[in-house]
């Protein structure tokens, strides 16, 4: 008797507070993380990256140890993509590159323009410091994506160094904020 008791009190608690099981929304899933797998854009373009920044600062490109999603315009949420860190020897997680692959350039640079937009105003005025610098650049399908705030770090000069080679890195998207 008393869990067919309990199931009517919730039944009339549920029923008075208005909300109707029957027009639950469908889930939406989780957001896609970080791949298992690199697609070959990506990969290439995390070599290169890679390359350019041991010989540029001396610092190298590392898988994140977790995953790492910032604000993001909508064009970039269900896009393949990958998280690195680079390798500070001072202040190791605080210099995120995110890789997003596109099914081509066209459709990148929209993607990446649209994404310029959103990192100079809006959300990202709330969850950037308001000294934050961004680096959005193009590499044919492939848009990467770094943000930098010089007080955020306590290994400066190396990080300096390390986003003036990803913000030099392929074609620049200018982010004006």
């Amino acid at each position: 008797m008393r869990p067919a008791a309990a199931l009517l009190v919730a039944a009339f608690l549920l029923g008075g507070c208005g909300l109707n099981l029957a027009e639950t929304p469908a889930p939406s899933g989780p957001l896609p993380t970080g791949l298992a797998s690199l697609p070959p854009a990506i990969a290439g373009t995390r070599s290169a990256l890679d390359a350019a920044l041991r010989s540029g600062a001396g610092v190298g490109l590392d898988d994140a140890s977790r995953d790492y999603r910032p604000d993001e315009p909508p064009a970039f949420v269900y896009v393949p993509r990958g998280v690195f860190t680079v390798r500070l020897p001072n202040d190791p997680s605080r210099l995120y590159v995110l890789l997003y692959a596109f099914p081509d350039a066209a459709t990148a640079s929209a993607a990446g323009h649209e994404a310029a937009a959103f990192y100079a105003g809006g959300p990202a005025l709330v969850q950037f410091p308001a000294d934050t610098s961004f680096a959005l650049q193009q590499i044919g399908e492939v848009i990467v994506f770094s943000a930098w705030s010089p007080a955020a770090t306590s290994d400066r000069a190396t990080a300096q160094a390390a986003f003036d080679v990803i913000r030099g890195f392929g074609q620049a998207i200018p982010v004006a904020r």
